[in-house]
């Protein structure tokens, strides 16, 4: 068997034996703040941060143990042994877990919960992937980035909100001038409308006081045409002004 190949496998023991130190080692942190920091406070969220990152590294160790088994360095071992060997890392993998579960668990209300909770959320904390090597003043400052998000994206509404506010007022003047437009024909239509009626009368006193009868008819349609006339300017004028 080549010697660099032996150096691999011993390499791969050796990571594997301080994996299980490192193990040990979280499993007295977690311990240690249950015991003797049950109340919380600052002591308590130092040992669960140191606790949460040390979680993180057995979890980069503990897939690399295994990515090791499944590749080709690591052909000059048995299948029993390669199996005896995923075995011991799968349990140490299920003992990181175990220990993920008790430190939050076993944590209690402490400055973390309450920092990814909120003050009246209902929501239940879940723990991500952006916030597990966080510490508690990580947490704070992650929840006062998120929140200054926030405040932009209102401030950002609300002059999009303002916007739409001159657009509407600017629509309902503009609709404001057309409707007086508007009344301002009538009144001019309703005008000339009498006035017509009023020589329509005269014009029927000329032709019943007229012998000449054809003539007056013919003034009375003259007038008729100049105020109809009249009217069509009117309108036109109205409409191509506004």
């Amino acid at each position: 068997m080549p010697s660099g190949f032996r150096v691999d496998i011993d390499n791969w023991l050796q990571e594997y034996d301080k994996a299980k130190e490192l193990a040990q080692e979280i499993v007295q942190l977690i311990q240690e703040r249950n015991l003797n920091h049950s109340a919380g406070g600052a002591e308590a969220s130092r040992k669960t941060a140191t606790a949460r990152r040390k979680i993180g590294t057995l979890g980069t160790t503990v897939e690399s143990l295994l990515k090791w088994l499944d590749s080709q360095e690591a052909s000059g071992l048995s299948d029993q042994e390669k199996h005896r060997r995923r075995e011991s890392v799968l349990d140490l993998k299920n003992r990181r877990e175990q220990m993920q579960v008790a430190l939050k668990r076993n944590q209690g209300q402490s400055d973390r919960e309450v920092l990814m909770e909120g003050s009246s959320s209902r929501i239940e904390p879940r723990e991500t992937e952006r916030t597990a090597e966080l510490d508690s003043r990580g947490l704070l400052q992650l929840q006062q980035q998120t929140m200054d998000n926030q405040d932009q994206m209102l401030t950002q509404m609300e002059k999009t909100v303002t916007s739409t506010k001159h657009i509407a007022l600017a629509i309902g003047e503009e609709v404001d001038l057309q409707t007086r437009l508007l009344d301002d024909v009538q009144d001019d239509v309703d005008v000339t409308h009498m006035r017509m009626r009023a020589a329509t009368a005269r014009i029927k006193n000329i032709m019943n006081n007229s012998s000449h009868w054809k003539g007056g008819l013919c003034i009375f349609l003259l007038i008729v045409t100049l105020v109809t006339l009249l009217i069509i300017f009117l309108k036109l004028h109205k409409l191509f002004s506004g």
